[in-house]
């Protein structure tokens, strides 16, 4: 079994190297814009860019020659709904190391990049996220992009008052200067005061003092680009299931244990499977990755016999019935990829399952003497109706619908000082996106 498991991850492992090494492009429609101010469209490899790019891939047509543009041979690129601007910024690089910096002074760097445009009018809003991945805004002001200043160090708390717990204590304070800045671009405007106390240098809270701004200019032309979010995905999925149970005794052979239940051979059993899944797809990388959550429906039914067998006249005979039904709640991080027109994706991570049915059977022969005697009993004493696991899955999607090997090992329905189970499951589902 565990070669089963290692070769499983192995096929994983190169079929998730196989698309990445030849599917490195996601051409969508899109356009540039020529630095005399003409506009070309065609397609551009768009990757939902956590870091800005500093150069971009781009054909007119899709059989057509890919180019390959950096920022100071283009004014700019449209992708997605996304405004990207051909700009030289500042950027602070005093806290691009692991450290904090211990000065509120400025270390300022030069980079050539395309910024991402927040807010396009009368008064603007730039984002680039550099190498660091460091957030830096910008306004456009003066004929030129100027960089909103912020910067968090540290600093030795003094105080004279001796009772005070942080005196000689490193302190975290922050240099706001792109507050005063806002302050003076928008000086024409009555932005309120409160607005100001309460921001931060995030997208979301300075764009407020922009909407403020807007919503008091009339006949304004304005993009507002909207902050990304994560995306939710509903379906329904139903498949094979096949369910392998395994008796392990734990105890040295020297120690006497009637653990009939270690010797004996039980058949894989096959059944269905049926249930509706929540997959939240995190906004950024283009959507590859994703948290996805299921409910599933499956069950098992083992049969299986063991014969204490000494002669016609002393032996035991054991009929076991075994029968579960679960409702799982799987919890697993997906990563998907684009192999043409379809999605290679892989899933990891645990279930956990709750018996709603239980079935614990065991129908034993004995004869000691003359006749045999037929009893009933439990086939096992302790058992536990919430089981936990580990999933693997290997999947393709293709528009509204998705198919998916998938292997899942549990801790099975005991765990005793001397007799342990394992359950190994292997499931081929089909799913259909709402």
């Amino acid at each position: 079994m565990k070669r089963s498991i290692m070769k499983f991850v192995l096929l994983l492992v190169c079929l998730t190297g196989v698309s990445l090494a030849y599917s490195q492009e996601n051409f969508v429609s899109g356009s540039i814009i020529k630095l005399n101010g003409d506009t070309v469209k065609g397609y551009v490899d768009y990757r939902n860019w956590e870091k800005n790019p500093n150069k971009i891939k781009f054909k007119e047509g899709e059989n057509s020659k890919i180019m390959e543009y950096n920022p100071l041979q283009i004014g700019a690129f449209v992708v997605s709904d996304e405004i990207y601007k051909s700009a030289i910024v500042k950027v602070d690089q005093s806290n691009s190391g692991n450290e904090i910096s211990s000065t509120p002074v400025f270390e300022f760097r030069t980079d050539t990049t395309f910024v991402l445009t927040l807010i396009q009018g009368s008064k603007n809003l730039y984002y680039y996220a550099d190498k660091n991945n460091q957030s830096n805004f910008y306004i456009y002001n003066n004929s030129k992009f100027e960089l909103l200043e912020f910067k968090k160090f540290n600093r030795i708390h003094e105080s004279e008052d001796l009772f005070d717990a942080y005196k000689g204590h490193l302190v975290q304070e922050m240099n706001n200067r792109y507050i005063g800045q806002l302050k003076l671009y928008f000086q024409n405007c009555n932005i309120p005061e409160s607005m100001y106390q309460n921001l931060s240098y995030t997208k979301e809270s300075i764009q407020k003092i922009y909407k403020y701004y807007y919503s008091h200019m009339k006949n304004e032309n304005v993009i507002i680009r909207k902050t990304d979010k994560a995306k939710l995905e509903f379906g329904v999925l139903g498949g094979l299931c096949t369910t392998k149970i395994k008796f392990t005794n734990n105890l040295p052979s020297e120690y006497i244990v009637f653990d009939y239940l270690a010797k004996v051979n039980f058949d894989a059993h096959l059944s269905l499977a049926a249930g509706a899944y929540l997959n939240v797809v995190f906004p950024w990388n283009n959507g590859k990755w994703s948290l996805y959550n299921e409910l599933l429906i499956n069950s098992y039914a083992f049969h299986g016999f063991y014969s204490n067998f000494t002669n016609s006249t002393y032996y035991q005979n054991k009929t076991y019935n075994l029968e579960y039904y679960y409702i799982n709640m799987n919890n697993m991080i997906r990563f998907k990829y684009p192999v043409g027109k379809v999605y290679l994706y892989v899933n990891t991570g645990i279930s956990n399952g709750f018996a709603f049915k239980e079935v614990n059977h065991a129908i034993v022969e004995t004869r000691l003497t003359s006749e045999p005697k037929m009893t009933e009993e439990k086939a096992i004493e302790d058992t536990r109706k919430y089981e936990q696991g580990f999933l693997l899955g290997l999947g393709l999607l293709y528009k509204k619908y998705s198919v998916e090997f998938r292997y899942e090992g549990g801790n099975g329905i005991l765990q005793l000082t001397h007799l342990s189970s394992s359950t190994y499951r292997y499931n081929v589902l089909l799913g259909y996106r709402f």
